[in-house]
């Protein structure tokens, strides 16, 4: 259910989503992550060993223990009421956690005041728009639908949960519903679509992103968010889910064989995969986006016999773009084993990323590992903390960006209750990013008569920080708490 989508080339040629029906990000167990505008999963299942159509990246809670950051180091965790539960336990999911959370980040305290976000607009860009009679009753924002296909299966909710979540946070604030799909062009037409409006866009909530590209802040998507940010409009990004599914580095062969070393022992990247699994492998570089001549191909050996290959020309011409993906339903359980070859034998400079739907049993990289839209310049990115444990979640993705820019920005909450997902936990940096556009909305509201008002980093400035003192690239600023603004009460 970790949602938030990884936007894909066809990301659906590499998509990042969540929702029950859908996997997540790096665990496909039907925990959407990257919020993907990654593919939605809707349609048959492939047959075992068949290449899938629309692939998405999502992530799961699997118990591990969350690493970096944590609210307090006295030993033991903060409960979502604020109080401390011993060392080794771990708070139980409250059916009213959303609430409690609101109350410890000053979000209720402003509701009190009649702070709601009353005048504001919110575009969500997302997809999966299924809205049964209960959720709608708790859609208490004035809800504009943006997009021409309704026909959303009952499991398709990763949208409308981000819906539920802002609504909750800021009632009063309008929200457009802007379905992207699972493609940067879809991005790029609701864009275009939203400047269209005679209506301003105040925030931008995207629970979707794409795993292949510079991720410099340089792609052609940052040109897109680039149009909205320019206006005077905030964009606020989910960092994504792929932490322990991403490797990244640059391409080494000391023995000459033209296959990347992991590390000087090993030349491949272990996989563990049940039978019937779906699996997705995004390997991309830093090269020339429409005409790319480092040429990389990309392997995933099976266990026992059998591999599969992407061997996309590139030489330069145009059209050749520095991406290969591999897509299959495993046809047996076992060990599969990544690698990555040099066609052409050359000395090629620069890093390589290499996204999968699934963690890596091995050689994982945390660092850089958030999506191309995250790593666009003027986007609030935000990572994920467990709400029952305020711990990081494992699979929030970290910094830095390729250029050398701090990300994430902020952390907010996941595993949160919405009646979209029913008794399951909300979880992923899907749900973290549109808490935090509700909290915007409260502050452009409450600080609506400063004209010299910079929402970004009144935001920064009042999170509490996480870890060790000061911003760093796996928390950022810390967690979002508008209780420590300093207004006139």
């Amino acid at each position: 259910m970790r949602l938030i989508s990884f936007i894909l080339i066809s990301l659906s040629a590499l998509a990042i989503l969540a929702s029950p029906s859908t996997s997540g990000i790096c665990d496909g167990d039907g925990r959407a992550l990257y919020g993907g505008l990654l593919a939605s999963g809707t349609g048959p299942a492939p047959a075992e060993g068949e290449a899938l159509s629309s692939p998405q990246i999502g992530a799961r809670d699997d118990g591990k223990t969350p690493l970096g950051c944590v609210l307090s180091d006295e030993g033991g965790s903060m409960g979502i009421d604020g109080s401390m539960d011993e060392e080794g336990s771990e708070p139980v999911l409250d059916s009213h956690s959303l609430r409690r959370m609101m109350d410890i980040t000053g979000i209720s305290a402003l509701h009190a005041r009649n702070i709601t976000g009353r005048g504001l607009t919110i575009a969500l860009l997302d997809s999966q728009f299924y809205c049964d009679p209960e959720t709608a009753g708790k859609l208490n924002a004035d809800i504009v639908t943006l997009y021409d296909d309704e026909s959303y299966g009952k499991d398709e909710v990763h949208g409308i949960a981000c819906a539920e979540l802002i609504s909750s946070i800021a009632p009063g604030v309008k929200i457009y519903l802007v379905d992207v799909g699972i493609t940067e062009e879809g991005v790029a037409r609701a864009v275009e679509r939203l400047l269209e409006l005679e209506e301003r866009i105040d925030i931008v909530s995207c629970s979707s992103d794409f795993p292949f590209g510079g991720f410099d802040g340089e792609d052609a998507v940052c040109q897109d968010v680039e149009k909205m940010t320019s206006n005077g409009t905030l964009w606020i990004n989910a960092a994504g889910n792929e932490a322990l599914c991403h490797w990244s580095g640059e391409f080494k062969d000391p023995d000459g064989n033209g296959y990347l070393n992991f590390s000087p022992e090993d030349e491949s990247i272990n996989l563990t995969l049940e039978r019937g699994k779906e699996v997705s492998i995004w390997l991309s570089w830093k090269d020339d986006w429409e005409a790319a001549a480092l040429d990389y191909d990309l392997r995933l050996d099976h266990p026992g016999r059998g591999r599969s290959v992407s061997d996309n020309p590139q030489r330069g011409y145009m059209g050749q773009k520095p991406v290969e993906t591999i897509r299959l339903v495993a046809p047996r359980g076992g060990t599969y084993q990544i690698k990555i070859r040099s066609y052409d034998g050359a000395d090629h400079p620069g890093r390589l990323h290499l996204f999968t739907t699934c963690d890596l049993d091995e050689h994982q990289v945390q660092n850089t590992s958030i999506g191309i839209l995250g790593c666009c310049r003027n986007v609030v990115t935000v990572g994920a903390i467990n709400i029952s444990t305020l711990e990081i979640q494992p699979y929030s993705s970290r910094g830095p960006t390729e250029d050398g820019r701090q990300k994430p920005d902020l952390m907010a909450p996941d595993n949160v209750t919405t009646s979209s997902y029913a008794t399951e936990g909300f979880v992923g940096t899907s749900a973290a990013a549109p808490f935090v556009a509700g909290c915007a909305a409260l502050v452009l509201e409450l600080f609506k008569d400063d004209p010299d008002l910079d929402v970004r980093r009144v935001l920064l400035e009042s999170a509490t920080d996480l870890g060790p003192p000061g911003p760093d690239e796996i928390c950022g600023w810390g967690l979002v708490n508008l209780s420590n603004l300093e207004v006139n009460i």
